[in-house]
C-alpha cells in the first residue's frame, strides 16, 4: 500500500527495520534518493508496523530476519548481511521479490535493486546545471542535477523548498533537440552526506508524450 502525495499521485512505501549496527546510517542515506516514502522502524515492533503498513518492500538485517524466519514477510524483501561480498546479490527461496544482499552493496547496485523491487523507475546518474524557477517568481535559482528518472529527479539547490512546492525545471539532456523545461513538484529533501549541501527530490507533472520519451531515451541509454 503506498502513500498518497499531493497531485493525486501514490508514493511507494518502504519498511526500514534497523538492529542499531552501523551500516544503517549508509543505508539510510541511499533509501533517501529512491523515489517512494520510508518509515523507518526499531527492532522490536518489527511484525506490528509491517502489518499496519503494509509496505512495498521490507528492508531489514539478517539478524532480525533470521531470528523471525522466512515467513515473517510475504512481499518484497531485501536482508541486508554483514561479511558478505559487496556485489554478491541472491534471491530468497524461489520468488523474484525476494533477495539477500550485502550491507556494503554500492550504491548504484543498491538503487537498481531496490527500483526493481518497488517496480519504479530505473535512474541515471547525471551531473549538470540546472535552472529552477518557483511559482509566481522571475528568478531562476541555479542548482545541480544528481539523478534522473523518468518519474522525476532528484537535485542540489542552495534555497529552501518545501514539500508540495511546484517549480519549473529547466536543463540540456543528451539528445535533446533544445533545452528541456519541465514542471514539478518536490516530495522530499535530505541533506548530502558527503558535502552537506541542501539536496531534493521531485516528481515531473503532466509530462507530454514527447517529454516522456525524451526521458525514457536519456534515462535508458546510461551513455
Amino acid at each position: 500500500m503506498g502513500a498518497a502525495r499531493a497531485g493525486g499521485e501514490v508514493m511507494k512505501t518502504i519498511v526500514l527495520i534497523e538492529d542499531g549496527r552501523p551500516f544503517w546510517p549508509r543505508i539510510r542515506d541511499m533509501l533517501a534518493k529512491v523515489n517512494a516514502v520510508v518509515e523507518e522502524v526499531r527492532s522490536g515492533a518489527v511484525t506490528t508496523a509491517g502489518a499496519a503498513t503494509k509496505p512495498d518492500l521490507m528492508v531489514i538485517g539478517d539478524t532480525d530476519f533470521h531470528a523471525r524466519g522466512p515467513g515473517c514477510w510475504e512481499g518484497a524483501l531485501l536482508v541486508l548481511e554483514k561479511g558478505r561480498a559487496p556485489d554478491l546479490v541472491t534471491p530468497i527461496g524461489s520468488g523474484s521479490q525476494r533477495f539477500t544482499a550485502s550491507s556494503s552493496i554500492g550504491e548504484r547496485a543498491f538503487l537498481t535493486l531496490t527500483s526493481r523491487l518497488l517496480g519504479v523507475s530505473e535512474r541515471r546518474l547525471f551531473r549538470a546545471i540546472i535552472g529552477v524557477r518557483r511559482a509566481g517568481q522571475d528568478h531562476v535559482h541555479m542548482g545541480a542535477s544528481r539523478e534522473f528518472s523518468l518519474t522525476g529527479l532528484s537535485f542540489s539547490l542552495g534555497a529552501d523548498l518545501p514539500e508540495g512546492e511546484r517549480v519549473l525545471f529547466s536543463f540540456y539532456v543528451p539528445g535533446a533537440s533544445g533545452r528541456v523545461s519541465l514542471e514539478g513538484e518536490i516530495v522530499r529533501s535530505f541533506v548530502d552526506s558527503d558535502d552537506g549541501s541542501s539536496c531534493f527530490g521531485a516528481r515531473f507533472v503532466g509530462l507530454s508524450a514527447e517529454e516522456q520519451q525524451v526521458l525514457k531515451r536519456f534515462v535508458w541509454e546510461q551513455e
